[in-house]
């Protein structure tokens, strides 16, 4: 199975020079004639107007991957102001200078030909929260990795519905709904597929072992939780999973949908509770919650898979308590009503016909998949014995960082190639050795917060696209932004800090400042 449509390329623009750029390029346009004095690139399809974009060389890796029909999410302030379908590329220097002569210095000379742009307006986290980012902010010119573009086409139904700005945010992230879904039988779940595993890298067939492992507990009836250090691709998989069965069993999955749990979840956000009613806003009525809504929507029975990721966030007594018996097998009577009746949830084994309008079944095939860090491992045993029991447990785990240099780095460029990350800069070299080394400290057991691949491949990223002249205060800012973090609440993060700080590339004094401000730990001496 393939992952088919357009992809979404993110650009920010949130200096002066770069607004201006956009409103003169992007949103008014330039003049055709004044553009083919350069090059015959653009068609007379084009128009009198031509709007384009442009990147700098050092992101020509993310650039060459830009195909005709994707789409340009422009960013600013927090907000995705603009989209532009992609008409074409070409490399042409003359043009950038001629058209953004305030970045002479630094040309772009990666050209985006573009239609006429469309205001979208849509907040940042709400993109990033799809594609499972930790920041509200794109990092660079970059693309929306494969978790976001699923979760848009999920939310929104495709990426060209949130593009033509004709839909707003508070759609529900539903994917390819149908209604007329199978609900007693369950599918073969033939999940060992390698195209599932497409831009993601395993050491040792580790992709195939998990493909199997998840195949292996649906079939036997369990839901998945998936352990592992942050950054590992958990909830990627699940994602990808979801989209597999969706698309390749469209008569018994009507979609899925993805959330994230909080701290202050109850019952209310997964069963559901009473809601004040649209009309007069006195009366009370039923709404559904997360689960219950992947069973029947607006009277019509569903089968949507839920994935719900950093699970453990929840209070699992509070969030989950009546879910309990249900997963176990078990019909349950929530103290709701609806009509006059009480609202009865219970598996789909035994029922015939269309649901009552008090009743939710769950199908047989139904499944809930979720994901926990490592870190947070103390929560399994919030988690009642009925509960635990309906789940298998997959752990996926960060790879193990061989100690000598090269090999460090050899590991590193398998997983950029995977990313199809470009390498080719001079200094790039160091940089490999200076992330490798941070990679092996972290997870050779001298920290108790090992790291996936994700958040390595996001400070290189940093890296990359840092406007530091020194690699040595480029690589210190990226295990600011990156690593630090991920220390929070560790009893050994200052010891972990002090391993970081003794890395040649890494600027020491820089670093104790930064666990400082942000652990509260002293590494000095």
């Amino acid at each position: 199975m393939g992952y088919d449509g357009p992809k979404v390329f993110l650009a920010p623009y949130g200096n002066d020079a770069a607004l201006e750029n956009v409103e003169n390029s992007v949103l008014e346009g330039i003049d055709a004639d004044r553009v083919r004095q350069y090059t015959e690139q653009p068609p007379d399809a084009f128009g009198d107007v031509i709007r384009l974009w442009g990147t700098k060389p050092s992101v020509a890796g993310t650039w060459k991957n830009i195909e005709q029909g994707d789409f340009l999410f422009f960013y600013r302030n927090g907000t995705y102001t603009h989209s532009a379908k992609v008409l074409g590329t070409e490399q042409n220097e003359a043009l950038g200078r001629d058209v953004w002569s305030n970045f002479e210095d630094d040309p772009w000379d990666r050209i985006i030909y573009l239609a006429p742009p469309i205001e979208m307006n849509v907040s940042s986290e709400e993109i990033h929260n799809l594609a499972g980012y930790d920041r509200s902010y794109p990092l660079g010119f970059s693309p929306l990795n494969e978790m976001g573009v699923g979760g848009i086409r999920g939310k929104y139904g495709s990426v060209e519905a949130l593009a033509s700005g004709e839909t707003g945010s508070t759609q529900t992230e539903i994917t390819e709904t149908t209604t007329d879904v199978e609900i007693h039988t369950t599918p073969d779940f033939d999940l060992v597929d390698e195209n599932l595993l497409e831009g993601l890298y395993f050491q040792d067939n580790r992709g195939t072992e998990i493909l199997e492992q998840i195949e292996s507990a649906f079939k036997a009836g369990k839901h998945v939780i998936f352990t592992g250090p942050p950054g590992t691709g958990k909830t990627e998989i699940a994602r990808r999973v979801c989209h597999s069965l969706v698309e390749s069993h469209s008569d018994t999955y009507s979609g899925y949908e993805m959330t994230t749990a909080t701290a202050d979840w109850s019952t209310f956000e997964t069963v559901g509770g009473y809601m004040p009613t649209e009309t007069d806003g006195e009366n009370l009525s039923f709404e559904t919650g997360q689960v219950l809504r992947r069973f029947k929507q607006d009277g019509t029975q569903e089968n949507e898979l839920l994935v719900i990721d950093e699970i453990n966030r929840a209070d699992i007594d509070k969030a989950f308590g009546q879910l309990f018996t249900l997963l176990s097998g078990q019909e349950v009577q929530l103290p709701y009503r609806r009509d006059g009746n009480e609202i009865v949830v219970k598996q789909a084994d035994g029922s015939s016909g269309s649901p009552a309008p008090h009743e939710y079944l769950m199908p047989n095939s139904w499944r809930l998949l979720a994901t926990m860090n490592t870190y947070d491992k103390t929560s399994l045993y919030e988690l009642s014995y009925a509960f635990m029991r309906r789940f298998s447990f997959i752990h996926v785990d960060a790879p193990q960082v061989p100690e000598t240099r090269a090999e460090r780095i050899d590991l590193l460029e398998q997983y950029a190639d995977a990313w199809e990350m470009d390498l080719s800069r001079p200094a790039d070299e160091d940089v490999l050795d200076a992330v490798s080394e941070i990679w092996l400290r972290l997870n050779d057991g001298r920290s108790d917060r090992k790291i996936g691949p994700a958040i390595v491949r996001d400070m290189l990223d940093g890296i990359m696209n840092s406007p530091s002249r020194t690699t040595e205060r480029a690589v210190t800012d990226a295990v600011g932004n990156y690593v630090l973090p991920q220390l929070e609440g560790s009893p050994r993060r200052e010891a972990t800090v002090k391993q970081l700080s003794q890395i040649d590339a890494v600027d020491s004094s820089r670093l104790s400042e930064l666990g400082r401000d942000m652990l509260q730990i002293e590494i000095d001496g």
